[in-house]
């Protein structure tokens, strides 16, 4: 169970959600607006390993109406398919290595897997008794593991959606679940201001990474492994030297929450803040490079394409963005709302 300071953080993070929004529900087929004309909360990214896909993941309230998941072209900003469902605002996202299932998650402690082809639901899991707030494919994509503020991680076996077991040991709600490349370990962060490392094949704690003052939210390998970034609220991102532990690197420059953080093949990181900002950072030097700052709210997703051209993040105000490098700049801005009560900042 959450202790009182971790609820009380709780409620302050969901803070800038609990508003109502005005905005009308996405129309499919002709009517699917561009990425530059979307209007709607987007919490969650992640792109396809081909790169040809994008997934965006929100919603327009907490409760009370369907959540959104949406799948774009990140080269035209077309809408490619909506896939409707999940009965509140969804949180996380992530496709199988392969590119043929995604898995999301929502408010209502809900985990769906959707056939990308087909634009079907092909399974949902009551997996968790609050929010869904991480969901990571394994590299081989036979496993999911999924993160709640329930304080559980629980891993299932994709095959047939059944449970393999729980990873227990947080005292507080887990924030996000990341695979290391190798698949061999599992990265989890939590409020209770840790970052855990497990062992997959027993699902037993590795290494407890003590570090941070504060609730950690975002957490990101570096491609080939040797590295993790964690980041939260008290606005100082680590580098863990995964050969080296103890040992860490503190990037700092964000002035609010970090919420989320994604690697580019080439090392770059991607940080988003309630700042209203994204930084990416020379984790070898720990000096940011870029600051982008055209947001009119907090930024709670970010991801890099595959190949590392382009950058997506998500928002309440602004939506959707697609940053392309290297200048950088924006290929496809979303316009900000004209609405007063569809977010706060």
């Amino acid at each position: 169970m959450m202790n009182p300071q971790d609820t009380r953080r709780g409620w302050l993070f969901l803070s800038t959600l609990v508003i109502g929004s005005l905005w009308p529900a996405m129309s499919q087929a002709q009517d699917a607006p561009a990425i530059s004309q979307y209007r709607r909360w987007v919490t969650g990214t992640a792109f396809s390993a081909d790169g040809a896909k994008l997934a965006t993941v929100g919603g327009e309230s907490l409760l009370y109406r369907p959540g959104d998941v949406t799948l774009w072209d990140p080269k035209s900003g077309q809408q490619l398919a909506n896939f409707a469902g999940h009965p509140t605002c969804v949180w996380c996202v992530a496709f199988s290595p392969d590119g043929a299932l995604l898995a999301t998650g929502g408010y209502d402690g809900t985990v769906k897997i959707w056939d990308v082809a087909a634009g079907q639901e092909k399974a949902s899991i009551a997996a968790h008794k609050n929010w869904v707030t991480s969901v990571a494919f394994s590299p081989d994509g036979q496993t999911l593991a999924t993160a709640s503020d329930d304080t559980t991680v629980k891993l299932w076996k994709i095959a047939d959606n059944t449970e393999i077991g729980p990873l227990a040991g947080h005292a507080g709600g887990v924030f996000r679940v990341a695979f290391s490349p190798d698949g061999q370990t599992i990265a989890t962060s939590s409020s209770d201001k840790t970052v855990r490392l497990w062992n997959v094949a027993d699902r037993t704690e590795k290494a407890k990474l003590e570090g941070h003052s504060d609730l950690v939210r975002g957490l990101a390998f570096t491609r080939d492994g040797s590295k993790l970034a964690s980041a939260g609220a008290d606005r100082k991102i680590l580098i863990w030297d995964l050969n080296a532990l103890p040992a860490n690197k503190v990037l700092e420059g964000h002035k609010d929450w970090i919420v989320d953080l994604s690697f580019a093949p080439d090392g770059r990181l991607a940080s988003a803040g309630h700042d209203q900002t994204v930084r990416l950072w020379d984790i070898a030097s720990g000096q940011t490079t870029s600051v982008l700052e055209n947001y009119t709210s907090a930024v709670w997703a970010v991801a890099f394409s595959p190949d590392g051209t382009a950058l997506a993040t998500g928002s309440q105000r602004d939506s959707i963005k697609v940053w392309e490098f290297g200048a950088p700049r924006e290929r496809f801005p979303a316009p900000v709302t004209e609405n007063p009560q569809a977010a706060n900042k």
